[in-house]
């Protein structure tokens, strides 16, 4: 399944005040251990790069916190991936090292 996606993850923050989250998937294949496993790693840099430049506009109540805007952004991520893209992606291991602290 050559899959170019990016994940629109930030489309309920507000209007204009802050730009949606983008991760390349081009050329994974979600069913491969380590494709997604890869596809994880780089949401993870993403939500981090993402959340030290716009986390006030994600999580105001908890600016000083950036895990929290973190696994928000992880979450979002995972939830744009297509249906069948996600159970590949959750039988391959994706979810669980998406998920590690």
């Amino acid at each position: 399944m050559g899959l170019m996606l990016e994940l629109m993850v930030a489309g309920a923050l507000l209007a204009g005040a802050a730009p949606d989250m983008h991760v390349d998937a081009q050329g994974l294949q979600m069913a491969r251990s380590g494709d997604a496993l890869m596809l994880a790693g780089r949401i993870r840099v993403a939500s981090r790069d993402w959340c030290a430049a716009n986390r006030a506009f994600l999580t105001p109540n908890s600016v000083g916190d950036p895990l929290m805007c973190e696994r928000e952004m992880r979450r979002r991520a995972y939830n744009a991936l297509p249906w069948s893209s996600r159970l590949d992606f959750v039988r391959a291991g994706g979810q669980t090292a998406l998920n590690r602290p």
